[in-house]
């Protein structure tokens, strides 16, 4: 079906008696609207006004086609930090398997709000090597990189975390930290039966 048959289908679809119907309608049309204007969207997200540049990303997360997690990878490069966390947030909307490594290279971004937005995007993968990657953060970040840190191994779930964040919550100076390692460990999933340890990086903390 060409993309303005779809269209049609879909606004039709926008006076149907029921309201999930139509819910489901105004999401699907938008979606079908941005596949349409992909040549826009693309040229207003590398340039221009911040403000539409971060609409045009953020329209572009939703899309979930390789050519828009094509444009979204490129903008995680971008010389401007809030460009690139609208591109670390946009990607929490489909969290590709093929974002995954060039968010992770992002933990290097010199940019502490990047740097925030990208480990609550990794949290949100189901991937177990994400808690590695988020782990130092908390070890060996500052303050409030380690309490986002804290927070993110809480959201991702992963049991395996649960000694790093005793000891945070244990030894730490900092309440804050030990707040966010209290709330944390709360959340961690239940540990299965033969639970592969992680490989012991409790000599790399510092007392906090």
């Amino acid at each position: 079906m060409p993309l303005e048959a779809r269209k049609q289908a879909l606004a039709r679809a926008l006076q149907d008696p029921e309201e999930l119907v139509r819910a489901a309608a105004s999401m699907a049309l938008d979606r079908v609207e941005g596949l349409a204007m992909m040549g826009q969207l693309t040229e207003a997200a590398r340039k221009g006004a911040k403000p539409h540049r971060i609409r045009a990303i953020h329209f572009l997360g939703r899309l979930n086609t390789p050519e828009s997690l094509d444009i979204l990878l490129s903008l995680l490069h971008d010389p401007h930090f809030d460009i690139r966390v609208a591109t670390i947030k946009a990607l929490q909307n489909t969290l590709p398997e093929k974002a995954l490594m060039p968010l992770v290279a992002c933990l290097n971004d010199p940019e502490p709000s990047v740097l925030q937005g990208t480990l609550e995007t990794l949290s949100r993968y189901r991937d177990r090597k994400v808690t590695e990657y988020i782990l130092p953060h908390l070890l060996n970040g500052d303050p409030e990189t380690a309490c986002s840190a804290a927070e993110a191994l809480g959201r991702n779930g992963d049991p395996r975390a649960e000694p790093y964040l005793a000891k945070s919550l244990e030894s730490s100076s900092d309440p804050f930290l030990r707040a966010k390692a209290a709330e944390a460990i709360g959340n961690l999933r239940p540990s299965a039966p033969h639970e592969e340890a992680l490989q012991d990086r409790r000599d790399d903390a510092s007392e906090r």
